[in-house]
């Protein structure tokens, strides 16, 4: 579809919007560049790109008219909460866009730091979202698109607003409120396993001792970098697979759930290789093929990744399985009196 159909206030905002964007990514991709654990928001511009273009279609078929989002059930006439939706948007819109030049003034005045990048990607999500519902009022015809529909293409801007979120950074002080939780959720799994399987450890804190020496639980091997990974994993396969936001839902809190299980898998296997071999064995290098693939320690740690994108692939199939049934179209009549 052509742009220049699109109803005047929407070809102003999308240049703006595309522009602060651009403003994001730029920020952002300091953080992508400076911690290992945040190196997937390099991918990130691209899947949003993609999830856009996946719904474009979509998206087009209501501005024209062809393909109205829900059909039928969006021509039930019954009092619905337009009004109401329409001024929270529009204070979304301001406050995002409060938020958004907070963050670039303070970003100039101080410099990269982590509240000017949470500042700019909260008033960007907010801001996002706001704008998708508050411009998306009229078709290129002129004709207004009812509440329900406007809702649905607002959501459909969910992935692409919220995203920016999971790619930043959090606080200091959130990151090792959570980092502390799981690594002592970690080395409690771990030393009660080792424990009723008969083998000599004693805990303290995140630490295992060990008969050939002491191994720490640390932040690395709490499980919160592949925590995030899994995060923006299960929100993209969510977004791409799945129209029930109950569904997205339940995917992305599973993917923290298989992120934290199969990290207590690896745990139990660095800690079972440093009590056979001591903690400098989780030093020794993995090589296949003659490709060193780094240590027993960061190995380990690609492989629980891949496995719970494994586990979310799987997932996402089992719920993509319909059960339909055919009946068969001729069936036997029942012979009656008539008939005898």
């Amino acid at each position: 579809m052509n742009f220049r159909n699109f109803p005047a206030s929407l070809r102003l905002a999308g240049p703006a919007l595309a522009g602060l964007t651009l403003f994001l990514i730029w920020d952002q991709h300091y953080w992508w560049k400076l911690r290992d654990e945040y190196a997937f928001g390099f991918i990130v511009p691209l899947f949003v790109a993609y999830v856009l273009y996946e719904r474009w279609p979509r998206i087009a078929g209501s501005l024209s008219g062809e393909n109205k989002l829900g059909g039928d059930r969006f021509q039930h006439d019954r009092p619905l909460p337009g009004n109401l939706v329409q001024v929270m948007a529009l204070l979304m819109v301001l406050g995002g866009l409060c938020s958004f030049l907070l963050g670039v003034v303070y970003r100039a005045m101080e410099g990269q730091n982590l509240i000017t990048s949470n500042l700019l990607a909260f008033g960007y999500a907010i801001l996002l979202l706001g704008a998708a519902y508050l411009y998306f009022d009229k078709r290129n015809s002129g004709e207004p698109i009812p509440f329900p529909e406007r809702w649905h293409l607002a959501l459909l801007f969910l992935f692409p607003a919220l995203i920016w979120m999971l790619s930043v950074p959090m606080f200091h002080a959130l990151h090792k409120t959570i980092s502390t939780f799981l690594m002592n959720k970690v080395a409690i799994v771990v030393y009660h396993v080792f424990d009723l399987l008969g083998y000599a450890v004693v805990r303290e804190g995140s630490v295992l001792r060990l008969p050939l020496g002491d191994v720490g639980v640390e932040d690395a091997c709490s499980g919160i970098r592949s925590l995030t990974a899994c995060l923006f994993a299960g929100s993209f396969l969510g977004a791409v697979y799945f129209d029930r936001l109950w569904k997205k839902v339940f995917l992305v809190g599973t993917a923290m759930l298989f992120a934290f299980l199969n990290n207590i898998l690896r745990s139990l296997f660095l800690t079972a290789w440093a009590y056979a071999k001591g903690p400098e064995g989780l030093d020794h290098h993995v090589t296949i093929a003659g490709l060193d693939l780094g240590n027993v320690h960061d190995f380990t740690g690609w492989v629980v990744l891949g496995l719970t994108v494994v586990c979310l692939l799987i997932l996402v199939k089992l719920f993509s399985i319909r059960l339909e049934y055919e009946l068969p179209t001729d069936l036997p009549h029942e012979n009656t009196a008539s008939d005898q």
